[in-house]
């Protein structure tokens, strides 16, 4: 149909109304949707050239190879599932890694004239030895993290660097931290400036960290380095965490943080608890704060009112453990720490899982994960994920360790595990084994360092991961499909919803209940460590299936003593029946017992049933609807046990504590330990309202299940 505007003119001057018309209209919507709809997020178009151009970027490092990855999910229902009923399995892609390589030459010289580097006198006197041998016999580096920077456009590598004058490697005289970049193809950038506040800024450097140490000792200096930057803060800092001991602790071990750019250095110290001996593997995240615009000034700025702008957070964030599961709030600047959220588990959910000489430690830092605007998230919730690395003992003549994925959930002031991965060696990304390898040697120390970024630019889902190799190696790795797993994660259905688990007034209770599944998430992950590690000792160090037989697998252990009785010409044992006659009447004077104590419940329970008819019409509301089950009897007994907690707690503050009993008290105290028998009744009675109770909130959750 003609259109007024087109009539009467010439065709070029028809292409110009058209171009002029189009960009009118975009403006208008843009200023319409951000003026009056800031929160309403409108689907971007894709540009299909670029996302191929970043895809093509990737591939020249290689092609990503298949990697599964099988963990454990938290349905929110401790104790009701096995690990395998927990189970979900996917696939992402992994690609080769490459190293990270310095001058050590260069950072020996630049060491030179430091009071700690003293060379021995049989090295410095063998005429057979050059100065590249000495070095090389004395220094090493280790332990790589890295994170990128966008406003400098680089990537900032922080490496452990030894002096080691004993040739010992695992006791070293001083460690040193040296601070490299990298360009975004991560190609060195030599003798390379950035300017912060003001002033130069030169790399690659050695680090000014005030480090002490005493004549005669050893393993001085910052080790184990963490380098982290808070995500979307426009000239943020970044962060790096390392572990040192130094008089001001007392020579302990304590965990600093430092700020490589601005050079401040500071010790962290957990408010009203004495020092451990030993502070490290600390998870380092920042949860963001904002800073929200006075009207006055949006008005000002031409910004909506609601405008909310993140500022560089005061406060750094660290998983302190994670059996149970602590997180520390800790000051950047003066270094004060507190304890934000301790998890408690009821001692009904202790040894549920096979743990013995395992343990899950701190490992990469936490990042936010990506998830699209699109699926408006609710703002109190925030997803972390993480690779964290599980030490064990028991196997290889030494500890083992390797890496797991993990996701970290944030609901207001509660945390809890929500996916938990098993253990993960990245195929032959990292380290390449043959079958004459030895496990327990090559590859038995593989520790992941950082997530160093993760670009989801042009569609893209790249994760990139530093990790360090037996204590020798600094390396690189991308894996491609973590979001993607992440968002297809079973119960990740419902908790990226609006409000998702907030609703209702049984929040509370969700949060606790997903926090002790949780841990059984954790469980599980050192559990399938502990196996996996066995797995890798058996490959190349078999061992004699009779050298060790599960305690657990009973008939498995008797048909071997069978065997073994048979091999050395023994009879068997003739007192086998009478014993098994005598344990078959003692089973049915227990059936017996058992019948007769649940018809004595059924009794009173019909009896109470009278009584009290609307207890068992309502049931107890506060436990939560629970789609996908019911609860665990001792997870109901622990839920009634915190609830019962809780109003003793209440109770006990409205007691005053200076009052004395009075003399009726004590006279019917008296009276009641003076009757057993009615003390006895009394005991019962508490026994059968208890059951009772119990009972009732399994009728009640059978219910909610259906």
């Amino acid at each position: 149909m003609p259109l007024p505007f087109f009539d009467g003119v010439s065709a070029p001057a028809k292409v110009q109304r058209a171009s002029f018309f189009a960009l009118a209209t975009i403006l208008f919507i843009f200023f319409f949707e951000s003026s009056f709809f800031p929160h309403v997020h409108v689907l971007k178009l894709r540009n299909a050239k670029a996302e191929r151009a970043r895809t093509e970027y990737y591939l020249q490092w290689g092609a990503f190879e298949p990697m599964p990855i099988a963990g454990f999910v938290n349905t929110g229902l401790p104790g009701k599932r096995s690990c395998d009923a927990l189970k979900h399995n996917s696939t992402v892609g992994v690609q080769k890694s490459f190293f990270l390589n310095d001058n050590v030459k260069q950072i020996a010289m630049s060491l030179d004239a430091h009071p700690v580097v003293d060379y021995p006198d049989d090295l410095m006197r063998d005429p057979n030895l050059s100065v590249e041998d000495v070095i090389d016999r004395t220094w090493t580096r280790m332990s790589g993290s890295s994170v990128w920077l966008p406003d400098q456009n680089v990537y900032l590598s922080v490496t452990r660097v030894i002096f080691c004058p004993s040739q010992t490697w695992s006791v070293p005289k001083m460690s040193f931290l040296r601070g490299q970049l990298f360009n975004e193809d991560w190609e060195h950038l030599e003798n390379y400036n950035i300017t912060w506040g003001g002033k130069q800024l030169n790399f690659p450097m050695v680090f000014d960290i005030p480090a002490q140490w005493e004549e005669g000792g050893e393993l001085y200096g910052p080790e184990d380095p963490r380098v982290i930057l808070e995500d979307g803060v426009e000239g943020a800092e970044p962060v790096v965490t390392f572990n040192m001991i130094a008089k001001q602790s007392n020579w302990k071990r304590a965990i600093y943080v430092f700020r490589p750019f601005s050079n401040h250095t500071t010790i962290l110290t957990i408010r009203d608890r004495e020092r451990a001996d030993t502070e490290k593997n600390w998870a380092p995240f920042f949860i963001p704060e904002e800073e929200v615009f006075p009207p006055s000034l949006a008005s000002k700025l031409h910004l909506p009112l609601s405008t909310t702008v993140r500022k560089p957070s005061e406060y750094i964030h660290f998983i302190y453990s994670f059996k149970p599961l602590h997180i520390l709030k800790c000051h950047l600047r003066c270094g004060d720490c507190e304890l934000v959220f301790t998890q408690t588990l009821p001692e009904t959910f202790s040894n549920r899982h096979k743990e013995h000489g395992g343990s899950l430690r701190g490992g990469t830092n936490f990042v936010p994960v990506p998830i699209p605007e699109s699926m408006g998230l609710d703002r109190k919730l925030r997803v972390y994920a993480a690779f964290p690395r599980t030490n064990i003992e028991g196997h290889c003549g030494g500890s083992f360790y390797r890496p797991e994925f993990v996701i970290l959930v944030n609901i207001r002031a509660h945390f809890h595990l929500a996916f938990a991965s098993e253990s993960l060696d990245f195929g032959t990304s990292l380290v390449e084994l043959g079958p004459q390898d030895d496990r327990c040697n090559k590859g038995r120390i593989l520790i992941p360092m950082s997530i160093a970024q993760w670009d989801t630019s042009h569609r893209q889902d790249i994760m990139t991961v530093t990790f360090s190799i037996d204590d020798s190696t600094v390396q690189v790795a991308r894996v491609q499909g973590l979001l993607k797993y992440i968002l297809h994660l079973p119960q990740f259905k419902t908790l990226f919803k609006k409000d998702g688990f907030l609703k209702g007034e049984e929040a509370e209770v969700m949060n606790m209940l997903s926090s002790w599944a949780g841990d059984d998430v954790r469980g599980c992950l050192v559990e399938a460590a502990l196996n996996y590690t066995e797995a890798q000792h058996e490959i190349t160090h078999p061992k004699d299936h009779k050298d060790e037989l599960d305690p657990s697998k009973e008939l498995l252990r008797k048909i071997y003593e069978e065997q073994q009785r048979e091999e050395k010409g023994e009879a068997p044992n003739q007192d086998n029946g009478d014993e098994g006659e005598e344990r078959e009447e003692k089973e049915e004077e227990k059936e017996e017992d058992v019948k007769d104590e649940n018809k004595d419940h059924d009794k009173e329970e019909e009896e109470n049933q009278d009584e009290h008819p609307e207890e068992n019409q309502d049931g107890d509301p506060g436990i939560p609807d629970l789609e996908q089950g019911t609860l665990d009897p001792d997870v109901m007994e622990a839920l009634e046990r915190e609830g019962d907690n809780k109003e003793k707690s209440q109770n006990e503050v409205e007691v005053d504590k200076e009052s004395e009993p009075s003399e009726e008290d004590n006279d019917q105290k008296n009276e009641e330990h003076e009757d057993p028998t009615e003390e006895k009744h009394k005991a019962s009675k508490e026994t059968s309202d208890r059951k009772r109770h119990r009972r009732r909130h399994q009728h009640h959750s059978d219910r909610l299940a259906r």
